[in-house]
Parts: C-alpha cells; structure tokens; sequence
C-alpha cells in the first residue's frame, strides 16, 4: 500500500503579523516575503519533483497578491479558503466568519473558474460554528483537528458529516520549529523524516503544512526538497487535498 503526502502551504502574507504586530514593518515584511519570493521559490521545487500541492490562502493576501495566486492556479495546484483576514474564527461572531469564509471563496474562485471545495482556518482557531457553516457552504475538507493522525468525518449537530477533517499536527509545521523554537534546518529534517517512516509503518497519510514565508528562504527550502527526495524514494502518493477527499 502507498500512503499518501499532503504539501499543504499556508500563503498568510503580512497579515498573520497584522494580527499580532500591527504596523511593525520588521514582522509585516516577513510576512510579505511569502507571496513576493519564497511563493515562487516553492513553485519552482514543485515543478522540479512533479509534486501538485494544496494552498491555503487568506483572501486579503489574494487581493494585494493577485499574481502570486495565479502562478500557483497555472502549475495545477489546489487553492483553499484560509480565512479572508489572519485572525482566528474564536475571535469573530458567526455573522463575521462566514462573511469572510463566502469573501475568500469567491475571490479564489475568480481565479480558478471552479469551486473551492477546501478550507483551513487562520491560527488553527475554529469556532463552534465553523463546521457548520463549512456544511452549509458544501465545503468538502477541512484541515484544523490534531487529536489524531487519521482523517475522519466531523459530527455536526449529533450527526455524521461528509465534512472531512484533515489533521494537522504541530510537529509537521515549519512555523514552530523556525519562528517559534530557532530549530536548526538539519535537525528540522530529521523529525519529519522520522515522523514520515512511522505515518508510512502505520498507513497514515502525511499532511505537511508549510508557509512560503518560511520555508520559502533559502537554506529550508533546501530542507523540503531533502524530504521530498526522500518520501519519493518511498511507497508514497502526493495528492492535492481534495483529490485525498475524494479517494478517502
């Protein structure tokens, strides 16, 4: 059996600082790094491996970065909601969050002429209302929960969904381990290598998520294609996130 790979990229652009830092141009310009360089630098890898993979965008970021969306549209890669601003849905009232949810989507599908069937909230941070707004909007995925390794169907209001959770986990964020921890890039390499053989030993797919504000810099880019190079040397699938969906 093969397991499959997800490289999930998060394109948050200055506004994840908007939200922790306003105005403070020695974060916002990390930020911006994302959708001016380290975007196109991903692309580029992902060309080289015959990789497509899923983006995650936040909406303002689409509006200030409209060619960065487009290049990523162009090489075939799924493009999903990330919110319209960085902030997490726990902060928003319904009435807000679905409004920016509707805002993204219809943004994004400009773009791509179809619909976008997935969804990441900004910070991680669903409110109680998120999957029940995602239902009613026909979302197909949603990629937040990381109480388990195994994707499964969210119960909304008692019953089953055909909402499909993607977990996430902090050790397969590049944002922990070089923003928040300092990690050295080598030994960042080492977990995900050890963490991708144990999803392998057990079947379970590998969701990576990734922003090209950080690995998009030069020595962690060189650190994902170490990794690339080395799943593909295994029985491994890299899959959009809807095309996982849809197999799941």
């Amino acid at each position: 059996m093969t397991v499959p790979v997800l490289l999930t990229f998060d394109l948050d652009g200055e506004y994840v600082w908007e939200e922790i830092y306003p105005g403070i141009p020695y974060w916002t310009t990390q930020g911006e790094y994302g959708p001016k360089v380290g975007v196109y630098r991903i692309l580029k890898l992902l060309r080289q491996k015959q990789i497509e993979a899923t983006f995650c965008i936040v909406g303002q970021t689409a509006e200030k970065y409209p060619e960065a969306v487009e290049a990523i549209i162009k090489d075939g890669h799924e493009v999903a909601v990330h919110g319209y601003t960085h902030k997490g849905y726990n902060e928003l009232s319904p009435k807000q969050e679905q409004a920016g949810i509707l805002k993204t989507r219809e943004i994004l599908e400009k773009y791509t002429g179809k619909p976008i069937y997935g969804h990441r909230t900004p910070r991680w941070r669903p409110s109680q209302n998120t999957h029940k707004i995602l239902k009613e909007l026909d979302f197909k995925w949603n990629s937040d929960h990381m109480g388990t390794e195994i994707p499964f169907y969210n119960t909304i209001n008692g019953e089953e969904s055909r909402l499909l959770e993607i977990p996430v986990s902090y050790i397969l964020d590049d944002w922990n381990y070089y923003y928040d921890w300092g990690t050295p890039p080598k030994y960042v390499l080492d977990v995900w290598k050890v963490e991708f053989d144990a999803r392998l030993m057990n079947n379970n797919v590998f969701c990576l998520t990734n922003h090209p504000q950080v690995t998009g810099r030069p020595s962690r880019i060189t650190i994902l294609e170490k990794l690339v190079d080395y799943m593909k040397q295994q029985k491994t699938t890299f899959m959009k996130a809807t095309e996982f969906t849809n197999q799941f």
